[in-house]
């Protein structure tokens, strides 16, 4: 099953799995709105939190993407108190929105995508933070052949604010992976989870 028919099974999953963990974590109503696919050249936002997933078949990463103001009344919802500003408290909060967020699609993607390994979050607060991986000159490509640079996103609205659930899929090039391949792919993604905590460091320094 190549990515662009995963896209629709993506989607609902994300879709179940947010206002699951909204309504019985958070206790907040949240409202699934538009769906798409963008470029992440062209996403733009205050906060990123994030976790890379991996299996037999499929590897990527899941993100919820919001302003400032947004991942503060999320906090607040979550701790059941006032938050003033983006702190550490706030970061560790939407870390782990994202991770139960992924860990409910996990569940409802494994029928499609097989088995699928959730690692550790990573949250990087800013403004208008800018997540491009690929050159210039790329605008024309399909979905289907720059994959590894397009996230398929839905949009959620609360309380007059939203944020946005994205999932970046790929295929694994080889389906019959091994072991011992698994382990050294699960080793650079552990490797890019340091480098990107490391540019998180450096950004607050």
């Amino acid at each position: 099953m190549d990515i662009q028919e995963l896209e629709a099974g993506i989607i609902k999953s994300i879709k179940e799995a947010t206002i699951e963990v909204c309504s019985t974590m958070l206790m907040l109503e949240v409202k699934d709105e538009e769906s798409y696919v963008k470029d992440e050249k062209k996403v733009s936002t205050d906060l990123i939190s994030s976790l890379h997933f991996f299996g037999d078949n499929y590897m990527g990463k899941i993100g919820v993407f919001s302003s400032g103001i947004a991942a503060a009344q999320l906090a607040e919802a979550m701790l059941g108190s006032p938050v003033n500003k983006i702190d550490d408290e706030v970061k560790d909060c939407m870390g782990e929105i994202v991770n139960m967020i992924a860990g409910g699609a996990k569940t409802k993607l494994m029928d499609t995508m097989g088995l699928l390994h959730l690692l550790t979050p990573w949250v990087i607060a800013g403004k208008n933070i800018k997540i491009s991986s690929h050159k210039p000159g790329d605008d024309n490509l399909t979905l289907e052949s720059r994959a590894q640079f397009s996230w398929i996103m839905t949009r959620f609205s609360f309380n007059g604010n939203h944020f946005t659930v994205g999932v970046q899929p790929n295929a694994v090039p080889d389906n019959s992976i091994n072991k011992s391949d698994l382990d050294d792919k699960l080793k650079e993604l552990e490797k890019e989870n340091r480098e990107l905590k490391n540019s998180l460091t450096n950004l607050k320094s």
